[in-house]
């Protein structure tokens, strides 16, 4: 019998392993949801290879369509069965997230006489395009390389100094261990990406977890991406880039909030 439960997808953050958000996979699971969480093509572990090697050639050709292209692979399918879901992303992972949604809606979907679709979108610190074809900050520029960032042949090192900032919440213990589940190679192309469909377009219920302390991805700058969204509900946490790792009961009330129709 078809579950009457919408399938919950997790589109992780960027360098992310889906080890990093089993706590919450694993409370939606006790509370009966079935989950989907991605293995994100744009990132992984090229510590064993070189810039000459084809691992490292493929991860550095591959960016935010590749993961979209992913999440349809993996969700259209159930919602050709008439399943609905919700898509929860993180940080990087919003991109992908906020493009897969397009034409995969449950009204969307019944103009083109398929049943299914997704229902609702939650936002986990992550991003909100101002304008189409243009970046998060409504420009033409490439972004910065961030600090804790080292670009080689078309991939992002993730250097050690961002530990402290992604898991600012946790203990040092607690650092380490999700340091360990966190890929240190990401391509630089999957930061480019100037889309064409954008939050705003977006007609579902759209819910944004604020995290307040947040030092990867500012509280300010978060509270802009929620305004240029257009997200229509706000759930602030008092947590670090990771709520998914240090309040993940807040994050599943939070999915279970905006999975009600």
């Amino acid at each position: 019998m078809t579950s009457t439960k919408p399938v919950i997808m997790i589109v992780p953050g960027g360098f992310c392993s889906p080890q990093t958000y089993e706590h919450v996979e694993q409370l939606l699971h006790q509370q009966g949801y079935e989950t989907i969480v991605l293995k994100l093509t744009v990132c992984g572990d090229l510590s064993s290879k070189t810039a000459a090697s084809r691992e490292w050639r493929d991860m550095a050709e591959k960016g935010v369509a590749d993961d979209v292209k992913l999440i349809h692979s993996l969700l259209l399918p159930l919602l050709d069965q008439g399943r609905k879901a919700v898509i929860v992303a993180h940080s990087y992972g919003s991109v992908p997230a906020m493009l897969s949604i397009e034409g995969q809606t449950v009204a969307e979907r019944a103009e083109r006489n398929s049943i299914g679709g997704i229902i609702a979108y939650v936002n986990v610190a992550g991003f909100a395009h101002p304008a189409r074809g243009k970046n998060v900050f409504g420009t033409d520029d490439e972004p910065p390389l961030m600090p804790y960032h080292v670009l080689e042949e078309g991939i992002l090192h993730l250097g050690e100094e961002a530990k402290p900032l992604f898991f600012s919440d946790l203990s040092p213990t607690a650092q380490d261990t999700a340091w360990s589940k966190t890929y240190k190679t990401q391509s630089r192309k999957s930061l480019l990406t100037k889309p064409n469909f954008i939050e705003s377009d977006i007609k579902i219920p759209k819910t944004y977890l604020l995290c307040q302390k947040d030092r990867t991805v500012a509280p300010a700058y978060q509270e802009s991406f929620i305004k240029t969204g257009g997200f229509d509900n706000v759930v602030n946490l008092a947590s670090g880039h990771f709520p998914f790792i240090s309040m993940p009961e807040d994050v599943v009330k939070a999915i279970l909030d905006a999975s009600q129709e």
